[in-house]
């Protein structure tokens, strides 16, 4: 094979692996589609708070009635209660007083003048009889006869109506106790109804809670499910990311351009290098299937052998390494044939005539 024409040009570009480049694209589509200004905010059309259940709003609407219901029992037990409470004043004595007590009295009165009148009558016929009638023996007779009665009168009308106001007294204390006994029964048939009432009220309560417990949970899964979906681009984007942050993203690749032109030997005379020590910086075609005429020569400092060779169909002789021996500084070029970067090793390629 005749290497007389090729020239090798060299450079590094950077580029994907070719199993991420598909990744990477579907994560610029994802990556696009998720910051387009032109999508609309999505609001979320379902309901977020529970309404009240038919129980709960039965037990709102039992509340009220049973606020209605002991009420009138609970004012009444007020009333008492208060009326209870109030001194006994003369006008409670003076309904209960018998309204007849007067005509008692006078009755009894009455009834003692006519005993004290029969028995004055007595002594002034006793008087008669013994011819001292209008004495004064008589005279003292009938004005201590008056004065008796006029006693007992006094004394019977006060007990009379002593007797008269204790009873419309105990009646008037009997009638506020009834108040407040009849206040305190009141009050407790209020305080029944009550928590009667509470009870059922609040076993409504409790299920209705239950019930709306349940809706909101829900409720609420459906909104969790809702978020998760306007989330899930956003999600698989920062997923797909992260993954590809860990694996290697780039790989550095060598390309080589060949193009028609001179000869290898004067490829290299014509970089304009005279001396040799210029060519160790180059990669050059180092492949021993492009060479003959190879001879040892000697090692370098790191044992690395060198040679003399020239490259089959070419004039001139070079010196340098076999790119075989030194796999660490070589590398394929498009043709499949090794290169050697010299910069990598301490020997020098140069051309000896």
């Amino acid at each position: 094979m005749c290497f007389g024409t090729p020239m090798y040009q060299t450079q590094e570009k950077s580029e994907l692996p070719a199993f991420l480049e598909d990744a990477y694209k579907k994560l610029a589509q994802q990556s696009t589609a998720v910051t387009d200004p032109s999508v609309n905010y999505v609001p979320y059309g379902g309901q977020r708070l529970s309404p009240l259940t038919n129980e709960q709003q039965l037990a709102r609407q039992r509340s009220v009635e049973q606020s209605q219901a002991y009420q009138p029992d609970l004012n009444l037990s007020r009333g008492l209660t208060s009326l209870s409470m109030n001194p006994i004043s003369q006008s409670d004595i003076e309904q209960y007083q018998n309204p007849y007590s007067q005509m008692v009295t006078k009755n009894v009165l009455d009834e003692m003048r006519r005993r004290s009148d029969i028995q004055g009558q007595q002594t002034s016929d006793a008087a008669v009889r013994a011819g001292a009638y209008g004495g004064s023996r008589h005279g003292v007779q009938e004005a201590e006869r008056q004065r008796n009665l006029q006693e007992q009168q006094t004394r019977t009308s006060a007990e009379l109506g002593q007797q008269n106001y204790q009873q419309a007294l105990a009646a008037a204390q009997a009638q506020k106790a009834q108040q407040l006994s009849g206040g305190a029964a009141f009050g407790n048939i209020a305080g029944q109804q009550m928590n009667l009432g509470s009870q059922g009220i609040q076993g409504l309560q409790q299920a209705g809670a239950m019930g709306q417990g349940q809706l909101q949970k829900g409720m609420d899964i459906a909104y969790q499910d809702f978020l998760k979906q306007q989330q899930f681009p956003y999600t698989q984007a920062s997923t797909l990311s992260n993954l590809l942050s860990g694996v290697p993203g780039q790989q550095m690749a060598t390309v080589y351009s060949q193009q028609p032109g001179p000869s290898m030997a004067q490829q290299l005379a014509g970089l304009g290098m005279a001396g040799a020590g210029m060519y160790g910086a180059m990669k050059t075609p180092s492949d021993m299937r492009l060479k003959e005429n190879i001879e040892l020569l000697g090692q370098s400092p790191s044992n690395i052998n060198i040679y003399s060779f020239k490259y089959k169909g070419e004039e001139g002789n070079y010196e340098g390494v076999m790119a075989q021996e030194v796999p660490w500084a070589s590398f394929e070029d498009e043709n499949g044939y090794l290169m050697v970067d010299y910069s990598k090793l301490d020997v020098d390629f140069r051309r000896l005539n």
